[in-house]
């Protein structure tokens, strides 16, 4: 059940059962969103896509009941995300049943909201993220009510401050709001007083609209209040609780860890023949040999297989035994995800001149050689560009395009002396050799091409048309002279540290980036139960007026928003994406309130306060941990031996995952803890009862 083949087979039903939102019911399959231009939607029959929809829920509701048998039903109902999968399921086709029942005529699914649910619950991952999260909603509600307790204050200050002119009115054009107010004043002495309430009861006019107008204030970049105040304490609180729980959770994992290891080599002594011989049982212990045997069958990944089956070979005392310290330490080589690799050996050439010629380019100064002239090479671009960027683009006999022909020529050498001096395995083991490489060869070939077509760049006769393919091909050329320049990055310890950061949120946004689909999906869903078709777009028929000039300056009409809206999945995933950035979220918001009602505001707040507020803050705090281990990993191997640092790997340039985050955080569990555990366990019974070894 636990296998690879199951474990892919489930994830590809799940992405099936999602990705039909692409194909139901508004169905995406259009050229375009925007409803100017709309033309009749591809729609896919009906029975097609629900088909499909109930393959995948029996699918998954067959996987619980396999789960259900597994386990045992005593196990089973201690499983709280499983019990809720089984009620999700179960709802889902009660739903299914009743759109059939109506033909494919009832739009109205409630299912389809409920379906990112199943991503979550076969995501270990996303569920600590899911629990964090909800720890921490208590404490940034209390933030939430100080928030709005502010907003609060100052809308009713605001209205108090910009009243309605007595005797203004408000009429409405369109999708559109103007104050007459100006044109009811008669007389000069009250026109200043006017302009003033124009100005300012545009944003202070009813208590909810007020109130709006603050809330897109604060999330504006010039306001105070919420960039220096509000927004970081949200990201204070959900730091600390993410730590908190994090911690916590992780500490619970490496107690199952340990308990397992113990538990393995219970179970090994008690059925190692050796063990059993008591009477001519020299030293306790299990046979390495079996242990040799358990690693590798084992499903856990190669490189870690790997560092195992060293550690075992270098264990020969005992007679070939080992006791449970020995047994833990060398299981312990699982806490690390460091690809463990030796570094290939340089071999050296018989001749003496050559030797030296070897050990100078696989010196350190040879690379950063190589970094000042991709240095050079960047500034003499950048001087080329400022100076004459017509000529440099367009003329292939350009000062910049001879002087990068002189440098991707030495590139080229560089890179084969390398090659040579080296030997490939010790060449291909460090990664930025291979960047290099792949880099510098596009480049020669680019070159090559370049040459080709319009002659040598020392040629006073260039051969070819200068046209726009030389001009595609001399960008593409500095563009990868510049994307060269990232080589220095590992040579600057700052530098590295950040780089590596980012990589490693690159790599470890599988679950936060599953979060941010949940609630993508489920919103983009739900605002499609209730905008869809909402926003009309009526054709002024010959009128010659464009409608920049024909609706009011800043509305949704005005700004052409005419593809955002809610009309199908892909569209409403866009809109999401533009409140998220706060990208002229406030046209969104009137302009539902106005098509919808006010209630409309409910649904965009909510969803900035779930993804901006909580979720992205959530990454951020990711960030800020990941970089500070990262920035005290490197200190601490700054400080030591230099034969240490350079025997396996640069600590600061590994792979460091989320566990890995909080692994030095962790205390090892006592004894006592792992004992009690293994005493306790259902389906662990040992013929007799384990001695209490200190670790």
């Amino acid at each position: 059940y636990h296998g690879i083949p199951h474990f892919r087979f489930r994830n590809c039903v799940i992405f099936v059962l999602h990705i039909l939102a692409f194909f139901e019911f508004p169905s995406s399959l259009s050229w375009t969103s925007d409803i100017r231009h709309m033309e009749e939607r591809i729609s896919v029959p009906c029975g097609v896509t629900e088909g499909i929809e109930v393959i995948c829920l029996l699918l998954l509701l067959a996987d619980i009941i396999l789960m259900f048998w597994l386990m045992g039903r005593a196990e089973f109902m201690k499983k709280k995300w499983l019990i809720a999968a089984l009620v999700v399921l179960s709802l889902s086709l009660i739903d299914w049943a009743i759109s059939m029942g109506f033909q494919c005529t009832e739009t109205n699914r409630v299912r389809r909201i409920l379906r990112p649910f199943f991503i979550i619950v076969h995501s270990s991952l996303m569920k600590k993220t899911v629990k964090s999260l909800q720890r921490t909603l208590p404490e940034v509600v209390s933030v939430l009510l100080l928030l709005a307790l502010h907003l609060y204050v100052f809308t009713l200050v605001g209205m108090l401050l910009f009243p309605q002119p007595q005797g203004g009115h408000r009429k409405h054009t369109g999708n559109n709001t103007v104050d007459l107010t100006a044109s009811n004043q008669n007389s000069s002495s009250n026109a200043n007083q006017t302009d003033v309430h124009t100005t300012g009861n545009a944003y202070f006019t009813t208590l909810s609209d007020s109130f709006m107008s603050l809330l897109v204030l604060l999330t504006t970049a010039n306001n105070p209040d919420g960039n220096f105040c509000f927004m970081n304490m949200f990201l204070a609180v959900i730091y600390n609780q993410f730590r908190g729980y994090f911690q916590n959770s992780l500490q619970a994992s490496l107690l199952r860890r340990r308990v397992g290891v113990r538990a393995a080599y219970e179970v090994l002594r008690d059925h190692s023949t050796y063990a059993r011989i008591a009477t001519t049982q020299i030293r306790e212990g299990v046979p390495k040999s079996d242990v040799m045997t358990v690693v590798e069958h084992a499903n856990i990944p190669k490189y870690i297989k790997t560092a195992l089956k060293r550690d075992l070979d270098q264990r020969h005392d005992n007679y070939n035994h080992l006791t449970l310290a020995e047994f833990q330490k060398c299981f312990e080589l699982m806490d690390t995800e460091v690809k463990f690799r030796s570094k290939p050996e340089v071999r050296w050439f018989m001749n003496r001149h050559l030797r030296r010629l070897q050990f100078m380019i696989s010196h350190r100064y040879y690379n950063y050689f190589g970094n000042v002239v991709a240095i050079a090479n960047v500034i003499v671009i950048s001087v080329e560009l400022t100076t004459e960027y017509d000529r440099t683009l367009n003329d292939s006999t350009s000062s910049l395009n001879i002087v990068n022909f002189a440098f991707i020529i030495y590139y080229l050498v560089e890179q084969i002396l390398k090659f040579t001096a080296l030997g490939w395995k010790r060449y291909v083991y460090e990664k930025g050799n291979i960047y290099d490489g792949i880099i510098t060869i596009i480049l020669v070939v680019m070159e090559i091409i370049s040459i080709s077509i319009y002659g040598l760049p020392l040629s006073r006769h260039p051969r070819g048309d200068e046209s726009i393919t030389l001009w595609n091909v001399v960008r593409l050329i500095n563009i990868l002279i510049m994307f060269r320049l990232l080589r220095i990055i590992p040579s600057i310890k700052a530098m590295s540290v950040v780089a590596n950061t980012l990589i490693d949120l690159v790599r470890n946004l599988k679950s936060f980036a599953g979060i941010l689909i949940v609630i993508y999906y489920s919103f983009a869903i739900l605002g499609i139960e209730l905008f869809h078709d909402k926003i009309k777009y009526y054709d002024q028929g010959n009128s010659t007026t464009p409608d920049v000039l024909r609706y009011e300056c800043g509305s949704y009409q005005q700004l052409e928003y005419w593809a955002n809206n809610f009309n199908d999945f892909a569209a409403a995933i866009v809109v999401l994406w533009d409140v998220m950035v706060v990208n002229n979220w406030s046209i969104f918001l009137k302009e539902y309130a106005v098509v919808a009602s006010e209630w409309s505001y409910l649904y965009f707040v909510a969803w900035w306060l779930l993804s901006v507020v909580i979720v992205l803050q959530l990454f951020t705090a990711l960030i800020i941990e990941n970089f500070i281990m990262k920035w005290d990993k490197s200190i601490h191997h700054t400080s030591e031996p230099t034969t240490r640092r350079s025997s396996e790997f640069e600590e600061s340039g590994h792979f460091m995952t989320v566990h890995d985050m909080f692994r030095d955080s962790l205390a090892e569990p006592s004894e006592e803890q792992i004992m009690l555990q293994i005493t306790n366990h259902r389906y662990l019974n040992l013929q007799q009862t384990p001695p209490l070894t200190p670790h």
